[in-house]
């Protein structure tokens, strides 16, 4: 063999082994990112909201583009201006933005009327990154990946598992924000 191609084999098994690389990682420059689209992730997240209304034997959520609209504001705000929660920094809830946006929830149930309802996520493009040498490695997460963990998520809290399993809901939508740092907020609204 090839006394220098020994040499590269060599160090290349070096490597591996001193970052402890039993997955193979994909080296990425600082900024750059993974294929995530905003809208396929919101579209993903849906259908697995739905995957799980089917198997409680509820009706699926129709896909709303007006409460989608509504929901990207949401995330959009959250990601530029950095916070996480139900309510703006000038203490807007979402039936402010669903006004503002001209749209009108009305389910009537019994003597209780439902205006709507909203569900918040915080994701993150990586579950890791590793700097070797001055090259960060990220362990990506796919559009697949992040949605399974939102769903995941929301069904572990008592709070968002009641909205997605709401049987007098009929529409929801979805709003998918990356911010540069490679957070993504999502947000989810019910009608």
């Amino acid at each position: 063999m090839n006394p220098v191609r020994c040499a590269r084999l060599w160090l290349l098994a070096v490597l591996l082994l001193a970052t402890g690389a039993a997955q193979p990682e994909v080296p990425v420059a600082a900024g750059q990112r993974p294929p995530v689209k905003i809208t396929d992730l919101a579209l993903r997240i849906h259908a697995h909201i739905n995957e799980e209304r089917v198997k409680q034997s509820l009706s699926p959520l129709a896909w709303d583009k007006a409460l989608s609209r509504i929901a990207a504001g949401h995330s959009g705000d959250m990601a530029k201006r950095k916070y996480l929660a139900h309510n703006s920094p000038e203490r807007q809830g979402f039936p402010q933005r669903y006004r503002r946006a001209g749209y009108t929830c009305r389910i009537r149930v019994g003597s209780t009327t439902y205006g709507g309802a909203e569900n918040i996520a915080l994701a993150n493009l990586y579950d890791s990154v590793t700097t070797v040498n001055g090259v960060a490695h990220y362990d990506w997460n796919s559009s697949e990946k992040i949605a399974g963990k939102v769903l995941e998520g929301w069904m572990k809290s008592p709070g968002h598992r009641e909205n997605i399993l709401m049987p007098h809901w009929k529409r929801e939508g979805i709003g998918v924000e990356i911010a540069a740092d490679g957070k993504v907020y999502i947000t989810q609204n019910f009608c």
